[in-house]
């Protein structure tokens, strides 16, 4: 802390309400298939890109955003979360064109925020329950913010708690199976509405083409993949490779067509599925690959997501759903009682070195009026100084440390740094 020679110029500024250091918020925003529409999400995924829609956020201190198929959630730790949110709703009016997409939306704060995090991970918040891909979607997201610089001491803890407690509970109650997924989902809901031996083509080599090759390969006559490779991927080679400009022919002999891609448009259209043979069109895809208009076609039936969700809520719930929630629940409390009290330490550090380097200030300021020569003399000042500073602050660090009480954690920030604020010239 200060010796006695320090002069008053290098003194800490007290704490006050408008330091530039206030303790930022947790908070979330976000839509999902849940709140909002394909078209919706659909136009968000497009404009998860630009990058105004984060850089524009006012008083946010940290973000991450997490984009899967079915929903967009950005998380930010903020010293103003109505300015954050207010400047949020602005930026996707502007990136999307809708007006009134605050209504397509969810929001959380504080251990809210943190609680639906641990629960998109756990898989509960899934088109397809413990849906085990967005576990790892999770773990990308925070190490992407991590290494744009975006994810701190709020954002950075969560998403890797948020991981590893979404690995232990799905491995605890059995939720972490490959099944619960939306390929399975997708070829559940083929053998459903178009039940027998088919032709498939499948358009995309990555997971959950793979995914749905493996529960089609009983089944299916013939299975077709439309990729750009030259050689078909592990999971995939009992499939004939077709090129993209193959596309429209394959389609024309195949009953079934799932497509799941990256692509930022759709690449299957009308002229690519019309036809007198019945076809079901199933379109993973987030932008979606296939063009709605193709659902107006008289022997194609498209199923997009949200149709997809739909076959889910039929589904018979798992038993271990409640102990799934309890325990995502739980974790999700104790992280944020953790959180709270790192950041309560962290605000008393801050109060005692400043009450501690106006004590050294005042000791200093004394000793050069009393011209004292003893060392003794000396040290009982100091000591007093000390005694004082911890007397004094005392109730303030019990009143901060009691876990129960009338007020939030949060509140408790806010008020020790509002009553111990003063003006710069306090205590020089």
């Amino acid at each position: 802390m200060g010796t006695t020679g320090q002069p008053s110029s290098m003194l800490p500024a007290p704490i006050r309400p408008e330091d530039p250091r206030p303790t930022p918020q947790l908070m979330m925003i976000g839509a999902s298939h849940k709140s909002a529409d394909i078209d919706f999400r659909e136009s968000l995924a497009r404009a998860a890109g630009a990058d105004h829609m984060l850089d524009s956020l006012a008083s946010a201190k940290e973000a991450a955003v997490l984009s899967t198929c079915n929903r967009f959630e950005v998380y930010v730790a903020s010293t103003s979360p109505d300015e954050t949110s207010a400047s949020f709703f602005r930026s996707v009016s502007k990136a999307t064109g809708f007006e009134g997409a605050k209504d397509g939306f969810y929001q959380a704060r504080g251990a809210e925020a943190a609680r639906h995090l641990f629960r998109v991970a756990t898989g509960l918040e899934s088109v397809v329950l413990g849906e085990p891909q967005i576990l790892s979607q999770v773990r990308a997201a925070g190490i992407r913010s991590r290494k744009d610089g975006t994810a701190g001491a709020v954002l950075a803890p969560l998403f890797d708690r948020a991981y590893r407690v979404g690995t232990r509970v799905r491995a605890d109650l059995g939720l972490e199976a490959e099944e619960a997924s939306l390929s399975d989902l997708a070829v559940e809901a083929v053998h459903r509405l178009s039940p027998g031996r088919h032709r498939v083509m499948l358009v995309g080599t990555g997971k959950m083409v793979r995914l749905a090759a493996r529960r089609l390969d009983r089944r299916a006559s013939k299975i077709f993949v439309v990729s750009k490779r030259t050689e078909p991927p592990r999971g995939l080679e009992g499939a004939v490779l077709v090129p993209y400009s193959m596309m429209k022919k394959t389609a024309a002999k195949c009953d079934v067509i799932i497509s799941a891609t990256s692509a930022n448009r759709p690449i299957l259209s009308v002229k690519d599925v019309r036809g007198r043979r019945r076809r079901l069109v199933v379109d993973l895809g987030m932008p979606r690959n296939v063009s709605p208009e193709v659902r107006g076609l008289p022997n194609v039936r498209l199923l997009d997501l949200d149709d997809l969700a739909k076959f889910a809520r039929v589904r018979k719930t798992p038993v271990a759903l409640k102990e799934a929630e309890s325990a995502t629940d739980r974790e999700a409390d104790g992280f944020y009682d953790w959180l709270i009290q790192t950041r309560l330490s962290t605000a008393l550090a801050d109060l005692y070195s400043w009450a501690d380097a106006v004590r050294a200030e005042e000791l200093r300021r004394a000793l050069g009026k009393l011209n004292l020569t003893d060392d003794r003399d000396r040290r009982v000042l100091d000591a007093m100084g000390r005694r004082i500073v911890s007397k004094i602050l005392a109730r303030p660090t019990k009143f901060a440390r009691r876990r129960h009480g009338a007020l939030a954690e949060e509140e408790k920030l806010e008020l020790l740094r509002s009553v111990f604020g003063a003006d710069s010239s306090d205590g020089r």
